[in-house]
């Protein structure tokens, strides 16, 4: 199968494959979305090699004259069953079941929506009884979907919740009893990362405080910590962000390499971006954008070894996200060197580990044969 060319008109791709039908030349109409135009773009394959050069003059000649009537031919004649059934080629999808063809995107989207609905909704409680700000303090959702939680943090969220904290209270202002409680509380070590134990033993030479357990949670069974912390968002605009790239990034994999592989490699980088995150930076991260710059890695992976699987997404697309990894880890960067010589206390909260991760995995993937765009036979 071979991209022969694009063609930005449905009407002209629709009488394009029509007539190329009629000439006796199976091929299939892939249906994307260009970012930079904001418009759709229709790919034209074939899939016998041996009339490539032939389909190609045709769609040349097209080209130059869309609207001669050498073109004309009925919409719905298709090729007789006896030369499709001898090409071994599964028939053509019609250019709208393609673009409906998204299942697990469809999917990803609505569940990322409802976390981020859930999120909301729990956290309204704590904003009307208010939580002070030197607390931390996770809605349940959170509570049951960061990567691991330290027994002190849930202990202490327990009892935030428990005596409804007024807003912007100091703890030395609660009652004693209150206060009692909290100072009995015992603060235990927890893994903080590596980007934290680096920088207490090169400022303190004491990392003790960042060398507590790790994978506490998953070591009594929660294993869907592994995944979970794609599923929540810090904000609207997080989730909008992420939730875009997916639509962008998602749709064409599936349409290619179907629900099953997609799901596959949404939870092989998933996990190893989220684990690789938690080792770097500690528990308390969440976001989908892993997972997104994965997808980006693996489309730019396949179009290295099988360009002829034309994903259609402009090279552009690809460096932006690029350049946004880049910057954000020249952020982490700064925030880095100012950790270590100053006392400003400045961090973008960014889950940088988990995009460069991502995006290895992603291209580490697309250049395995088991996901390749297979033809139906």
């Amino acid at each position: 199968m071979r991209n022969i060319g694009t063609i930005s008109c449905e009407k002209d791709a629709v009488r394009l494959t029509s007539y190329l039908k009629h000439k006796g030349i199976l091929n299939t109409c892939e249906v994307s979305f260009e970012v930079p135009n904001g418009s759709m773009s229709y790919q034209i394959w074939v899939h016998d090699e041996d009339r490539l050069k032939e389909a190609h003059d045709l769609f040349e000649n097209f080209c130059k004259t869309p609207s001669s009537p050498q073109f004309d031919v009925p919409i719905t004649e298709q090729i007789p069953e006896e030369e499709q059934a001898s090409l071994e080629i599964e028939p053509e999808v019609p250019l709208l079941a393609r673009r409906l063809q998204a299942h697990l995107t469809h999917f990803v989207i609505a569940l990322c929506a409802f976390f981020f609905v859930v999120n909301s909704y729990q956290k309204i409680p704590l904003a009307v009884e208010g939580v002070a700000e030197e607390f931390f303090s996770l809605t349940p959702i959170q509570a049951e979907c960061f990567y691991d939680l330290p027994p002190f943090f849930e202990k202490l969220t327990d009892l935030i919740q428990k005596h409804r904290v007024a807003p912007n209270q100091k703890v030395e202002q609660l009652s004693p009893e209150i206060q009692e409680e909290f100072d009995a509380l015992p603060h235990v070590a927890y893994w903080r990362g590596f980007y934290d134990w680096i920088i207490l033993k090169i400022k303190t030479s004491n990392a003790v405080e960042a060398e507590g357990p790790l994978f506490i949670k998953l070591r009594q069974g929660e294993v869907w910590r592994l995944f979970s912390p794609c599923l929540l968002h810090a904000g609207f605009l997080h989730i909008l962000f992420n939730m875009i790239w997916v639509w962008i990034l998602c749709r064409p994999i599936e349409q290619k390499i179907g629900v099953f592989r997609t799901l596959f490699l949404t939870l092989v980088v998933g996990i190893g971006s989220n684990t690789m995150q938690y080792l770097m930076g500690g528990p308390f991260f969440i976001g989908y954008s892993g997972v997104v710059m994965g997808l980006a890695g693996f489309i730019w992976s396949r179009g290295k070894i099988a360009p002829w699987e034309g994903y259609a997404i402009q090279k552009s697309t690809l460096l932006f996200l690029a350049l946004f990894v880049l910057a954000m880890f020249g952020l982490q960067f700064t925030s880095f060197i100012l950790h270590l010589f100053s006392d400003v206390n400045f961090s973008p909260n960014i889950a940088n580990a988990a995009h460069i991760a991502g995006a290895f995995l992603g291209a580490l993937l697309g250049r395995l044969s088991f996901f390749s765009w297979r033809v139906s036979r």
